[in-house]
C-alpha cells in the first residue's frame, strides 16, 4: 500500500483541486532530502484565501510529525524581479533624457535655419534696388537656408518616433513595476511539513487546503443521431476561482456535493394540531390548472459510452467528476471551460405537439439518464444534422430517471386548435344541474418527406368533488390514451406526406345547481 501511494503521489500532478459548487479543496505536491532523521517539505505562496485550519499533510515516505504555516508578505519573494524592472526603467529613463537633449538642439537648428532664411529675404530686397543683382548668390542663400531646415525636421522626425518607442517600453515596466509593488504588498502562507524519515532519502509530500472563491457550473450539449435512436450528451463545466493563485496544469476533479449543505443533518421540530372556528360558506365551483411531473424508475436500458466517456467517482450521495486533461485556471475568476466527457443515451425520438398551449410542432427526444451520475441543472445546447438549434434549461436528472429532451420546431407540420363549443346547459328536473360542454377540432397536416406519427397532447379536467363529474363525449376521436392520474389525453396520428387529418376533442362538466359556477 505505502509503494502504491508512492508511485501515486510521483506521477500525480503538481497540484489537483477538487472544485465544489461553492469551494474548493487545493492538494499540492513537493519533495525534500531527509537529515539527521527528518525533513522540513516547503509549500511557498499559498494564497492568503487558504483555510489554515484545513491544512492536511500526507507522505507515503515517513511519518508526518505536523504541519507548520505562518503568513507573511512577499517583499522578499519579488525583491529581486522589482530590482531588475528598476535597473531597467533607469537606463530607459537616461536614454529618453539623451533623446529629448538631441530633439531640443534639432529646435534650435531649425530656429537659426528660419533666421537664415529671413536674413536671406532681406538681402534679396535690398538688392532689388541696387544697379546690379546678383541672382547666383540669392540662389545659394536660400539653398543653405532650406537644407538647414531639411536637417533639423529631418532630425526632430526621427528623435520623435524613437522617443514614442522609447516611451511605450517605459510605460509597460513601470505598469508591471506597480503590478509587482502591488504583489509585493500583499500576504501569502508558506508552510512546512515535518517528517521523520531515513538520513539521505528524497521524501515526497502532499498538503491539502480549504479556499472559498471557487466553484463550477454544468453545461451541456444534446447531438441528435436520429438514425441510430441516441443522443449523445456531452458534459462540459465553466469553472471559476478567485483565489488569487493560478491552477496551472493543474488536475480539476469535479464534485457535485454541497460541503456547506451536506455536513449538518436536519432538525426534527415540535408538530403540532390545532383548529380554528370558521363560518359556512358558500362553494364556488373554480378551475385549477396543475402541473403533473412522474419520478419514473429507470427501465434497465443501457448505453453505448463514446471515446471521450466521464468518469465519475462515486462519493455516497455525490459524485466526483474527473477533467482527464490537465487544466489551467486563472486565479483572478475568469471562467474556464473544461471539457468533462461524453455519454451516448439510447432515445425514443417522436413529433409531439400541445396546441392548446402552443400551435407548433416539436421534435423531442424520450431518454433515460444511464450516465453513472446525475445530470445537475444547467443549460443545454440542442444539435441536429441541420446544426445548432437554440438553448434550453435542463433539470436535475437522477440517475436512472427518464427525462425528454426538445430538437427543435417541425416546420413541415402545420397544426391549428379550433373551439367548436364552449356553453353551458341546464338538465335534470327542475333544473337542479348545470352541464358545460366544451369541444374542440385540432387540425393536422404533414409536409414531411414520408409518413410519420405526430403525437398531440391535450388534457381533461379531473374533478376533485364527488358531485361533480367530468367525461368525454363520445365524438372524440380515437384510439387515444388517457392518463387517469393528470387527465393527459393523447392521440398518435399517422400522416402520410400531404395528409391532413383532425382529432376531435370534447367533455362535457355535470355540476350541481347549489354551486356557484362562475370559475368555470
Amino acid at each position: 500500500m505505502t509503494i502504491l501511494l508512492s508511485l501515486l503521489l510521483i506521477a500525480a500532478p503538481a497540484l489537483r483541486a477538487v472544485v465544489y459548487p461553492d469551494r474548493a479543496q487545493v492538494t499540492r505536491g513537493a519533495a525534500a532530502t531527509c537529515a539527521h532523521g527528518s525533513a522540513l517539505v516547503p509549500f511557498e505562496g499559498i494564497t492568503p484565501a487558504a483555510d489554515a485550519a484545513s491544512f492536511r499533510a500526507l507522505s507515503p515516505d515517513g511519518a508526518v510529525l505536523g504541519v507548520r504555516s505562518e503568513l507573511r508578505a512577499q517583499a522578499a519573494s519579488f525583491r529581486p524581479e522589482a530590482e531588475k524592472l528598476t535597473a531597467e526603467i533607469r537606463k530607459l529613463e537616461a536614454e529618453r533624457q539623451a533623446l529629448l537633449d538631441v530633439r531640443g538642439r534639432a529646435a534650435v537648428r531649425s530656429r537659426v535655419a528660419n533666421q537664415l532664411a529671413d536674413i536671406a529675404v532681406q538681402l534679396v530686397g535690398r538688392e532689388l534696388l541696387s544697379p546690379a543683382p546678383d541672382p547666383a548668390a540669392w540662389e545659394r542663400a536660400f539653398d543653405k537656408a532650406l537644407k538647414a531646415q531639411l536637417a533639423a525636421s529631418g532630425e526632430s522626425v526621427g528623435t520623435n518616433a524613437e522617443l514614442r518607442q522609447l516611451q511605450h517600453r517605459l510605460s509597460e515596466l513601470r505598469r508591471r513595476s506597480g503590478e509587482l509593488s502591488q504583489a509585493a504588498q500583499r500576504q501569502a502562507y508558506r508552510a512546512e511539513v515535518i517528517l521523520s524519515c531515513t538520513e539521505g532519502q528524497t521524501v515526497h509530500a502532499e498538503l491539502s487546503y480549504l479556499v472559498g472563491g471557487a466553484s463550477w457550473e454544468p453545461l451541456y450539449e444534446a447531438r441528435a443521431d436520429e438514425k441510430g435512436g441516441k443522443v449523445e450528451l456531452s458534459m462540459f463545466a465553466t469553472v471559476r476561482q478567485a483565489t488569487g493563485e493560478d491552477w496551472t496544469k493543474a488536475q480539476i476533479i469535479l464534485s457535485t456535493a454541497i460541503p456547506r449543505s451536506d455536513a449538518t443533518p436536519p432538525e426534527v421540530r415540535t408538530l403540532r394540531v390545532g383548529a380554528l372556528e370558521r363560518k359556512e360558506e358558500k362553494k364556488v365551483l373554480v378551475r385549477r390548472d396543475e402541473e403533473q411531473r412522474h419520478a419514473e424508475a429507470a427501465g434497465g436500458a443501457s448505453a453505448d459510452e463514446g471515446g471521450g466517456a466521464m468518469e465519475a467517482q462515486g462519493q455516497g450521495l455525490s459524485v466526483q467528476l474527473v477533467v482527464k486533461e490537465p487544466s489551467t485556471i486563472s486565479g483572478d475568476n475568469v471562467p474556464a471551460r473544461l471539457f468533462v466527457g461524453a455519454h451516448k443515451l439510447p432515445a425514443q425520438f417522436a413529433y409531439r405537439t400541445v396546441p392548446k398551449l402552443m400551435p407548433y410542432v416539436f421534435r423531442v427526444a424520450d431518454l433515460v439518464n444511464t450516465a453513472p451520475f446525475p445530470l445537475l441543472p444547467g443549460p443545454l445546447d440542442a444539435f441536429r444534422k441541420s446544426g445548432f438549434l437554440g438553448r434550453s434549461p435542463l433539470a436535475r436528472v437522477a440517475e436512472g430517471e427518464r427525462f425528454h429532451l426538445t430538437f427543435g420546431v417541425e416546420e413541415n407540420v402545420k397544426v391549428k386548435r379550433i373551439v367548436r363549443d364552449e356553453l353551458r346547459r341546464d338538465t335534470g328536473l327542475f333544473n337542479q344541474n348545470r352541464r358545460f360542454h366544451y369541444a374542440y377540432t385540432v387540425e393536422l397536416t404533414s409536409h414531411l418527406a414520408k409518413a410519420e406519427t405526430i403525437e398531440v397532447e391535450d388534457h381533461l379536467p379531473l374533478s376533485e368533488l364527488d358531485d361533480v363529474h367530468v367525461e368525454l363525449e363520445d365524438g372524440t376521436t380515437g384510439p387515444r390514451q388517457l392518463n387517469s392520474e393528470d387527465g393527459l389525453v393523447t392521440w398518435k396520428v399517422a400522416l402520410a406526406p400531404g395528409q391532413k387529418k383532425d382529432v376531435l376533442f370534447g367533455f362535457h362538466v355535470d355540476v350541481p345547481g347549489s354551486y356557484d359556477s362562475g370559475g368555470l
